[in-house]
């Protein structure tokens, strides 16, 4: 978890690399039993967070809120990657967390980001999973704000 204290405004985007070598599940993330996975989570001031994760088998872009009961008022999972292909590899990826806030989570939007953390879950099939990030930072009107 790191505290990144940012104002959230219309083209914040975040853009991070990641290499997954191993998916936790080989079944789509979007049910309890099968909601391992791994993802990078930006949490805003309202207490509401989106996560980007790496999909098995679920379509790129397919939002959903999460299924472990405790967690469903905050939490919006967003599909980045899905499926096999580039697994191993180092991609880089750049989301316009404005406009996904909008279109998954909707209202009006808060006014700032509070933090950014790194998600590995694999407790409900106890399967592993392996990823590493690296170049985390958020994009906006004023520069580049690396997450250190």
């Amino acid at each position: 978890i790191k505290d990144t204290p940012l104002a959230f405004e219309p083209g914040t985007r975040l853009r991070w690399s990641w290499k997954v070598d191993k998916l936790p599940s080989k079944r789509g993330e979007d049910r309890l039993e099968t909601h391992d996975y791994l993802s990078i989570a930006v949490e805003f001031g309202n207490g509401q967070d989106i996560t980007y994760l790496w999909s098995s088998e679920l379509p790129v872009e397919k939002s959903f809120r999460c299924p472990i009961p405790t967690w469903a008022a905050r939490e919006t999972h967003v599909v980045a990657r899905s499926g096999e292909q580039g697994l191993g590899e180092w991609r880089d990826e750049e989301r316009d967390v404005f406009a996904d806030y909008a279109a998954t989570i909707g209202g009006p939007a808060p006014a700032r980001i509070v933090r950014v953390w790194l998600i590995a879950v694999s407790l409900f099939q106890g399967d592993e999973g392996e990823c590493q990030y690296s170049d985390i930072a958020f994009v906006t009107g004023d520069g580049i704000v690396p997450v250190t």
